[in-house]
C-alpha cells in the first residue's frame, strides 16, 4: 500500500481557561480533551510554553506531557517550544531524557528563544538577541548530554534514565543563522501560527543548505469549518481579533510581529477557513507546494467541545478531499521555481529586525 500523502496531523493545545473556570478542572478536562484526540485517531498534539499569562496556562509544558502520557497510548506528545534561556542545561536533559522514558517513541520537544511578552522579558530576560544566544549555548548543551552515553571513561555526568530514541527535537527560528545551526545539530525547525507561508518556505531553504537531508519540520496554522464559508470567516476573524486583543497588553513595548497589524486578508491567508471543500482546496494548496511532515492545527475556539469537533470535522470531511488530490500528479513540484523561493527567502530576511 503507498504512504499517505498527508503529513502527520496534529493539534496545538492553547491551555486558555474560560472565565471563571476552576483551575484543577481546567486541568483535568484538556487532559480528557487529550485522551479524546487521541480516540479520534489525531496522531499528535502540542502544547505552548508561556509564564505569568491568565490565556496560556502552561508555564511547564514538560510537566503537562508527563500527565497526559500517564492518560493516552499512541499519540505523539510535543512542545511548541520549551524555551531553555536560564536553564541548567544538565537538569533540562535530564527532564526530556525521563519524559522520553514516560512515553517511549511519543516525545518531541521544541526550542526557542522566548516570546515578546513583558512579562517574561522583565522575570527572565528573555526577548533579546542575548536570549537567543543564550538558548543555542544551553540547546548545544543539552544535546551533548542526550544521545546514548558510554558510563566508561571520561568522567562526564551520564543521564539516568538514558533518553529514549527517537526522541524528534526542533527550533522555532526565523533567523537564518539559527536555522543552519540547527541544522548542524540534527535539529528539524518549526513555523508558527502566525508566520506567513513564504517564512516557511525562507526557513525551508536555510535549513535545507546546511541539512542536506529530508525535512523535519513542523507547521502550525488556525483551523475553522463551517458548512456556511462566509460564517466560518466571521468566526475566524472574530477570534483571531479577540486573540490579538488579549495579547496586546503583554507584548513587550515596540513589537510589530506577524500578527500586530494584519488585514483580514492576511489573517485568512494563515489559517484554513471555509466550508469543508474550502479547507481542503487551502490545505491541498499548501501542501502542493512545499514539503511538510508534520501541522499543527489550532481551532479558533477556546471550547474543548468545539475544538474536539473542528478536529473530527478535519479528519472526516477534509483530509479524504485532501489526500484524493495529492494522490494525483502534480503539475509542479516545490520550490515551483528558483526565483520564487529566493523571492520568499528576500522576504523572510526582510522581516527579521525586532521579530524572534
Amino acid at each position: 500500500m503507498p504512504a499517505s500523502p498527508l503529513p502527520q496531523i496534529g493539534m496545538m493545545l492553547h491551555m486558555q481557561p474560560a472565565a471563571d473556570e476552576p483551575i484543577p478542572a481546567f486541568f483535568q478536562q484538556r487532559a480528557a480533551l487529550v485522551q479524546e484526540i487521541e480516540q479520534i485517531g489525531v496522531q499528535a498534539v502540542w502544547v505552548t510554553e508561556h509564564h505569568f499569562d491568565p490565556q496560556s496556562l502552561s508555564a511547564s509544558p514538560l510537566l503537562l506531557l508527563a500527565h497526559w502520557a500517564a492518560r493516552t497510548q499512541r499519540i505523539q506528545l510535543g512542545v511548541a517550544a520549551v524555551l531553555p534561556a536560564g536553564r541548567n542545561p544538565a537538569l533540562l536533559a535530564e527532564e526530556i531524557a525521563l519524559l522520553s522514558n514516560l512515553a517511549p517513541g511519543r516525545i518531541a520537544i521544541g526550542f526557542a528563544k522566548g516570546g515578546p511578552f513583558e512579562a517574561q522579558k522583565r522575570a527572565f530576560g528573555w526577548g533579546s538577541d542575548a536570549a537567543r544566544v543564550q538558548m543555542r549555548e544551553v540547546v548545544d548543551a543539552v544535546l551533548d548530554r542526550l544521545p546514548p552515553q558510554s558510563a566508561e571513561g571520561g568522567g562526564e555526568a551520564v543521564l539516568q534514565p538514558p533518553a529514549q530514541l527517537p526522541l524528534p527535537l526542533f527550533v522555532a527560528s526565523r533567523e537564518p543563522d539559527t536555522l543552519a545551526w540547527a541544522a548542524s545539530r540534527g535539529l528539524g525547525w518549526m513555523s508558527a501560527q502566525f508566520w506567513p507561508q513564504e517564512t516557511y518556505d525562507a526557513q525551508a531553504i536555510n535549513w535545507g543548505i546546511v541539512a542536506q537531508r529530508p525535512a523535519e519540520a513542523l507547521l502550525s496554522r488556525g483551523l475553522w469549518i463551517d458548512e456556511d464559508g462566509d460564517a466560518a470567516r466571521r468566526h475566524a476573524l472574530a477570534w483571531l481579533a479577540a486573540f490579538r486583543r488579549n495579547k496586546q497588553s503583554q507584548w513587550k513595548v515596540g513589537f510589530r510581529g506577524p500578527m500586530a497589524e494584519m488585514d483580514e486578508s492576511e489573517s485568512l491567508a494563515r489559517a484554513i477557513v471555509g466550508t469543508p471543500e474550502e479547507c481542503a482546496r487551502q490545505l491541498t494548496d499548501l501542501l502542493a507546494q512545499r514539503a511538510v511532515p508534520r501541522l499543527a492545527f489550532n481551532p479558533l475556539d477556546d471550547r474543548p467541545e468545539r475544538q474536539l469537533e473542528q478536529m473530527q470535522r478535519l479528519l472526516r470531511q477534509v483530509l479524504p478531499l485532501v489526500s484524493s488530490s495529492l494522490s494525483a500528479p502534480q503539475p509542479t513540484s516545490w520550490p515551483a521555481s528558483l526565483s520564487a523561493a529566493c523571492a520568499a527567502l528576500h522576504r523572510a530576511d526582510a522581516a527579521l529586525p525586532g521579530h524572534p
